[in-house]
Protein backbone atom coordinates (compact mmCIF):
# COMPACT_ATOMS: atom_id res chain seq x y z
CA UNK A 1 0.00 0.00 0.00
CA UNK A 2 1.30 3.42 -1.00
CA UNK A 3 -0.40 6.68 -0.01
CA UNK A 4 0.08 10.33 -0.77
CA UNK A 5 -1.81 13.43 0.31
CA UNK A 6 -2.02 16.81 -1.40
CA UNK A 7 -3.72 20.09 -0.48
CA UNK A 8 -4.59 22.84 -2.95
CA UNK A 9 -6.28 26.21 -2.69
CA UNK A 10 -9.80 26.48 -4.04
CA UNK A 11 -8.71 28.02 -7.31
CA UNK A 12 -9.73 26.41 -10.58
CA UNK A 13 -6.40 27.24 -12.22
CA UNK A 14 -4.66 24.86 -9.76
CA UNK A 15 -6.66 21.84 -10.93
CA UNK A 16 -4.52 20.87 -13.97
CA UNK A 17 -1.25 20.86 -12.00
CA UNK A 18 -2.85 18.93 -9.12
CA UNK A 19 -4.20 16.34 -11.55
CA UNK A 20 -0.76 16.13 -13.17
CA UNK A 21 0.95 15.56 -9.80
CA UNK A 22 -1.50 12.84 -8.78
CA UNK A 23 -1.25 11.05 -12.13
CA UNK A 24 2.55 11.25 -12.04
CA UNK A 25 2.47 9.62 -8.59
CA UNK A 26 0.09 6.88 -9.77
CA UNK A 27 2.17 6.17 -12.88
CA UNK A 28 5.33 6.03 -10.77
CA UNK A 29 3.81 3.49 -8.38
CA UNK A 30 2.06 1.30 -10.98
CA UNK A 31 2.52 0.06 -14.53
CA UNK A 32 -0.46 2.03 -15.80
CA UNK A 33 1.38 4.69 -17.82
CA UNK A 34 -0.41 5.06 -21.16
CA UNK A 35 -3.33 2.90 -20.04
CA UNK A 36 -6.90 4.06 -20.79
CA UNK A 37 -7.62 3.99 -17.06
CA UNK A 38 -5.17 6.90 -16.59
CA UNK A 39 -7.43 9.00 -18.82
CA UNK A 40 -10.44 7.97 -16.70
CA UNK A 41 -8.57 8.89 -13.50
CA UNK A 42 -7.69 12.32 -14.95
CA UNK A 43 -11.32 13.03 -15.89
CA UNK A 44 -12.75 11.87 -12.55
CA UNK A 45 -10.12 13.73 -10.53
CA UNK A 46 -10.68 16.94 -12.53
CA UNK A 47 -14.47 16.76 -12.14
CA UNK A 48 -14.31 16.05 -8.40
CA UNK A 49 -11.81 18.84 -7.79
CA UNK A 50 -13.88 21.38 -9.73
CA UNK A 51 -17.02 20.31 -7.82
CA UNK A 52 -15.20 20.66 -4.49
CA UNK A 53 -13.92 24.12 -5.41
CA UNK A 54 -17.10 25.50 -7.01
CA UNK A 55 -19.91 23.79 -5.10
CA UNK A 56 -18.28 22.74 -1.83
CA UNK A 57 -16.00 25.68 -1.12
CA UNK A 58 -18.03 28.16 -3.19
CA UNK A 59 -14.87 29.39 -5.00
CA UNK A 60 -13.49 30.74 -1.71
CA UNK A 61 -9.73 30.46 -2.26
CA UNK A 62 -8.99 30.48 1.46
CA UNK A 63 -10.75 27.13 1.83
CA UNK A 64 -8.43 24.24 0.92
CA UNK A 65 -9.24 21.04 -0.93
CA UNK A 66 -7.50 17.85 0.18
CA UNK A 67 -6.59 15.02 -2.17
CA UNK A 68 -5.78 11.62 -0.70
CA UNK A 69 -4.51 8.83 -2.96
CA UNK A 70 -4.13 5.21 -1.82
CA UNK A 71 -2.68 2.63 -4.21
CA UNK A 72 -3.04 -1.04 -3.40
CA UNK A 73 -2.35 -4.10 -5.55
CA UNK A 74 -5.53 -3.85 -7.61
CA UNK A 75 -7.26 -0.70 -6.33
CA UNK A 76 -6.62 3.02 -6.61
CA UNK A 77 -8.65 5.07 -4.14
CA UNK A 78 -8.88 8.84 -4.55
CA UNK A 79 -10.68 10.93 -1.93
CA UNK A 80 -11.36 14.64 -2.43
CA UNK A 81 -12.40 16.65 0.64
CA UNK A 82 -13.70 20.22 0.61
CA UNK A 83 -14.61 22.51 3.52
CA UNK A 84 -18.19 23.20 2.49
CA UNK A 85 -21.53 22.61 4.19
CA UNK A 86 -23.10 19.16 4.19
CA UNK A 87 -23.95 17.81 0.74
CA UNK A 88 -26.31 14.96 0.00
CA UNK A 89 -26.52 13.71 -3.58
CA UNK A 90 -30.01 13.48 -5.04
CA UNK A 91 -30.54 9.73 -5.42
CA UNK A 92 -33.87 10.23 -7.21
CA UNK A 93 -32.30 12.39 -9.91
CA UNK A 94 -32.34 10.88 -13.38
CA UNK A 95 -28.95 10.44 -14.94
CA UNK A 96 -28.72 12.61 -18.03
CA UNK A 97 -25.25 12.71 -19.50
CA UNK A 98 -26.26 15.65 -21.73
CA UNK A 99 -27.52 17.83 -18.88
CA UNK A 100 -25.02 20.46 -17.77
CA UNK A 101 -26.24 20.25 -14.18
CA UNK A 102 -24.73 17.14 -12.59
CA UNK A 103 -23.06 15.91 -15.77
CA UNK A 104 -19.61 15.72 -14.16
CA UNK A 105 -20.83 13.46 -11.36
CA UNK A 106 -22.65 11.24 -13.86
CA UNK A 107 -19.46 10.91 -15.89
CA UNK A 108 -17.52 10.04 -12.71
CA UNK A 109 -20.01 7.27 -11.90
CA UNK A 110 -19.46 5.82 -15.37
CA UNK A 111 -15.65 6.01 -15.32
CA UNK A 112 -14.80 4.69 -11.86
CA UNK A 113 -15.68 1.45 -10.10
CA UNK A 114 -17.48 3.12 -7.21
CA UNK A 115 -18.12 6.69 -6.11
CA UNK A 116 -19.27 7.44 -2.58
CA UNK A 117 -19.90 10.61 -0.59
CA UNK A 118 -19.52 11.37 3.08
CA UNK A 119 -19.64 14.39 5.40
CA UNK A 120 -17.78 14.88 8.65
CA UNK A 121 -18.67 17.88 10.81
CA UNK A 122 -15.75 20.28 10.99
CA UNK A 123 -13.92 18.58 8.10
CA UNK A 124 -16.30 18.87 5.15
CA UNK A 125 -17.55 16.73 2.31
CA UNK A 126 -15.61 13.88 0.77
CA UNK A 127 -16.08 12.17 -2.56
CA UNK A 128 -14.24 8.87 -2.78
CA UNK A 129 -13.62 7.33 -6.19
CA UNK A 130 -12.35 3.76 -6.42
CA UNK A 131 -10.74 2.37 -9.56
CA UNK A 132 -10.26 -1.39 -9.89
CA UNK A 133 -7.11 -2.00 -11.90
CA UNK A 134 -5.41 -4.88 -13.66
CA UNK A 135 -1.73 -4.37 -14.36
Amino acid sequence: MTCRQYTIQSMREFVPSAVGSVVEFIEGETRLSGCNCIHDIKVVLSELLINAIVHGNEDKSEKPVDIYVDIESNIILIRITDRGPSFKPDKDRKEDILSECGRGINICHILCGTLEYSFEEGKGNSATAVFYIKE
